[in-house]
């Protein structure tokens, strides 16, 4: 896994040498990102997207650098050498701009929130098959602890409301 120092990527990028390419959802993109950044979601991986990058180099970020890492290999498996992820990864990134509405993790903790109510509310109404609510979500946080990423998170920033407006 090759990386390399942000402030060298970006200096790359304004000479015109480099791309940076983002790739998490729309929303997460939409809530901070690196200025000039192309938003290029793992989800929709196609090597296509990337043809136009043959000539420079591609520098990768997300949350944490593990969807960066995966895009990455893809991108070695398709002949792609010219690519290095941000040492900075995202999660480590102050917010570059205010975003109207709640972020996407304010919307994950609300979800997690009301579907703790929902299990309550069937707990004291003694529906006893609520219990599956709270262990779902304790595996799904532990497992998603354990290889940092989140689906919930992921499917909520793919939401209608999260998605980026086209006109």
């Amino acid at each position: 896994m090759k990386t390399i120092n942000n402030h060298i990527a970006q200096t790359e990028f304004i000479a015109g040498k480099a791309i940076i390419v983002d790739v998490r959802e729309p929303a997460e993109f939409k809530e901070k990102h690196i200025p000039g950044a192309l938003n290029l979601p793992s989800t929709n991986y196609d090597k296509n997207h990337y043809s136009g990058f043959k000539d420079i180099n591609i520098y990768l970020v997300c949350e944490s650098g593990k969807r960066a890492s995966q895009i990455q290999n893809k991108l070695a498996n398709d002949g792609f050498a010219n690519t290095k992820l941000l040492e900075t990864q995202m999660q480590n990134v102050q917010k570059t701009k205010e975003v109207k509405g709640w972020s996407v993790d304010r919307q994950f903790r609300m979800t997690l929130g009301m579907l703790l109510a929902i299990f309550l509310i069937l707990h004291f109404a003694g529906i006893k098959y609520g219990i599956i609510i709270p262990i779902i979500l304790s595996t799904g946080l532990i497992i998603t602890s354990i290889i940092d990423r989140c689906y919930m998170r992921m499917g909520i920033a793919m939401l209608p409301w999260n998605r980026e407006k086209e006109y």
